[in-house]
């Protein structure tokens, strides 16, 4: 797995980009919440739909999350150098 040398928001994805969680510069309870839904330090996930103005949606495993724009410029990523395989994206 390479790994690219940024670190950016998960806003600045583009559809089909996977990357890894590096953290979150949300409050303590954004940070909880995330973590209930899957997202931690060092989880891969990959862009599904998006991202626009009204958000992203990501697949985390096997799950699919839907993230608002506030949210997702608070997700701190590092992008991996592969696409998300066609079949599985939306």
């Amino acid at each position: 797995m390479n790994i690219g040398s940024e670190v950016v928001s998960l806003a600045q994805l583009s559809h089909g980009q996977c990357a890894q969680v590096v953290g979150f510069d949300g409050g303590r309870s954004m940070t909880q919440r995330m973590v209930m839904l899957g997202l931690r330090r060092g989880v891969a996930l990959c862009v599904v739909h998006g991202p626009g103005a009204r958000g992203t949606v990501v697949q985390v495993g096997g799950a699919r999350i839907a993230l608002g724009r506030g949210v997702t410029d608070k997700i701190r990523v590092m992008p991996v150098n592969a696409r998300m395989p066609q079949g599985l994206a939306a």
